[in-house]
């Protein structure tokens, strides 16, 4: 049987949060042209413009706009892009805006710097979260704020510069670190001479934690203008290089960067994968620790190596009765929240004729797999992510929009319920003879005291042991979106081994 991974848009759409960290600084307007494993997959529009408040204060507005598109299989996922921020001139952050369309709906993230805190509030399809406060200190810059501060005063060789920046997938200040190298010949793309650029590596870190997935590398001017830029966040890297409007507008003219394909991590065959129950994996990560990337609970098992980029990982399937009990979930996994909208009329009638007149909240949970499974008739990759309100209404999509539904359908039935993101086997993937693992999002449901996985997008109900789980989360909040971070983390760096199947 082959399986095709259901989930290349958890990479498109966690990389959609993390293009900041390789952006161009930008001139007063500027453009760009994003290039994927050297296909131009999108362009970014950036232009900063004063203005004056009521008072006649000067400020500043900085305006992105970004576009990818990426082709997954026979499909093509468009994802948009626009954050703006309201700055005094040196770049004291006073408002923040963000929109990603990834479905029909924006995602919004949106607040005021008010008595030194960001209020942030999440909204989708008309449904917000309360405002979230963020201590938010004068010398806190923008997502954007790195690369204004090397447009405002240019770096020089030799010159270590740090800038707290705000990381809007983590929703958290982080420490953004500029190290000026050493001027370097670098080509800026077809038909155009190479130019001598000053190189300057950018590392972030979380409270002292480096984000390998948001490090970058970037060639500057002498006024301090980014003119191309590279991180290692997908197979062939991903590259933004500064253009003309038209440049960055065009269609590129090559290939396709095929998002599916390019993510699977290569594997040997696994035979009858839907059936396994107990498999022991070695996993190396090229400079990481996998020990510290995969996930440790009752299904799945991890055993540090003898060095800290090696582990043995067992994963096993495991229904309600089986292991010890897990703790108690907290309220955020039954309440409803913009993007798992467990209140929203369409999801609570879905759940309704799937339920039926089960009581038991395990044959609820079941049943609510497999409608959706049933129901979900258009299983394409157009949509990089869709909220559940979306998906109950639409009923297509992909592993993500299934987990989603599946999330809000459980909880609109009393059932806590969550979103695991992990990496799955399949063959035959993107039409193409590739055997290995993809990204994937499924679902666990909390039953008889345990966390219990379930799949909609395979149809199971005993989940096979060649899901590897990284992260579990319930979307819930102004940064919903971290837990499918560590997807990047894996994706260039990493060989997945099965020693031992059952």
């Amino acid at each position: 049987m082959n399986r095709p991974v259901r989930g290349g848009s958890l990479v498109g759409f966690a990389l959609a949060f993390l293009v900041f960290a390789s952006s161009p600084a930008p001139a007063q307007e500027s453009w760009d042209a994003i290039y994927a494993g050297n296909a131009k997959v999108g362009h970014m529009h950036v232009n900063v413009e004063p203005l004056k408040d009521k008072t006649g204060r000067d400020l500043v507005r900085v305006r992105v706009d970004w576009d990818l598109t990426f082709k997954r299989g026979q499909s093509h996922a468009r994802i948009m892009l626009h954050y703006g921020t309201i700055e005094t001139p040196n770049g004291t952050v006073l408002r923040l805006d963000t929109r990603t369309r990834a479905g029909e709906n924006d995602v919004r993230t949106f607040g005021d710097v008010v008595d030194g805190k960001m209020h942030l509030i999440e909204e989708v399809a008309g449904k917000r979260t309360p405002a979230v406060p963020i201590p938010w200190d004068d010398d806190v810059r923008g997502p954007y704020g790195a690369e204004l501060s090397l447009s405002r005063q240019p770096i020089k060789p030799g010159e270590t510069r740090e800038i707290k920046t705000y990381i809007p997938e983590k929703n958290k200040i982080c420490l953004t670190k500029l190290t000026a190298k050493s001027m370097e010949m670098v080509p800026l793309g077809p038909k155009r001479e190479p130019r001598s650029l000053l190189r300057v590596e950018q590392e972030v870190s979380d409270d002292g934690v480096p984000q390998p997935a948001m490090s970058s590398t970037s060639w500057v001017d002498a006024q301090g203008q980014i003119l191309k830029s590279h991180t290692d966040m997908l197979p062939g890297g991903l590259d933004i290089l500064r253009t003309t409007k038209a440049g960055a507008m065009g269609d590129g003219g090559g290939a396709e960067f095929d998002l599916l394909t390019s993510t699977v991590i290569k594997t040997r065959r696994i035979p009858g994968a839907e059936k396994t129950r107990d498999i022991i994996y070695r996993i190396v990560m090229q400079n990481d620790e996998p020990a510290k990337v995969f996930a440790q609970d009752r299904r799945q098992t991890i055993t540090p190596g003898s060095d800290k980029t090696t582990a043995t990982v067992e994963v096993r399937s495991v229904g309600p009765q089986e292991g010890q009990a897990d703790e108690p979930p907290t309220a955020e996994f039954l309440r409803s929240n913009p993007l798992v909208n467990s209140e929203d009329r369409r999801v609570i009638e879905h759940m309704q004729a799937a339920v039926g007149r089960n009581t038991d909240p395990w044959a609820k949970a079941v049943a609510i797999q497999k409608w959706v499974s049933e129901n979900i008739k258009d299983k394409n990759f157009e949509t990089a992510f869709a909220s559940a309100t979306e998906v109950a209404r639409n009923l297509r999509g992909d592993c993500t929009e299934h987990s989603v539904l599946v999330a809000a359908m459980c909880r609109a039935a009393g059932i806590p319920a969550r979103c695991a993101i992990g990496v799955v086997y399949g063959e035959g993937i993107g039409g193409k003879k590739l055997t290995g693992f993809g990204p994937h999002m499924w679902n666990e449901v909390y039953i008889n005291g345990r966390w219990v996985a379930i799949d909609a997008a395979y149809n199971q109900s005993l989940v096979d042991a060649t899901h590897l789980k990284l992260s579990t989360t319930s979307l819930e909040g102004v940064a919903p979106f971290d837990a499918l971070t560590p997807v990047l983390r894996v994706l260039t760096r990493i060989t997945i081994e099965p020693v031992e199947v059952r």
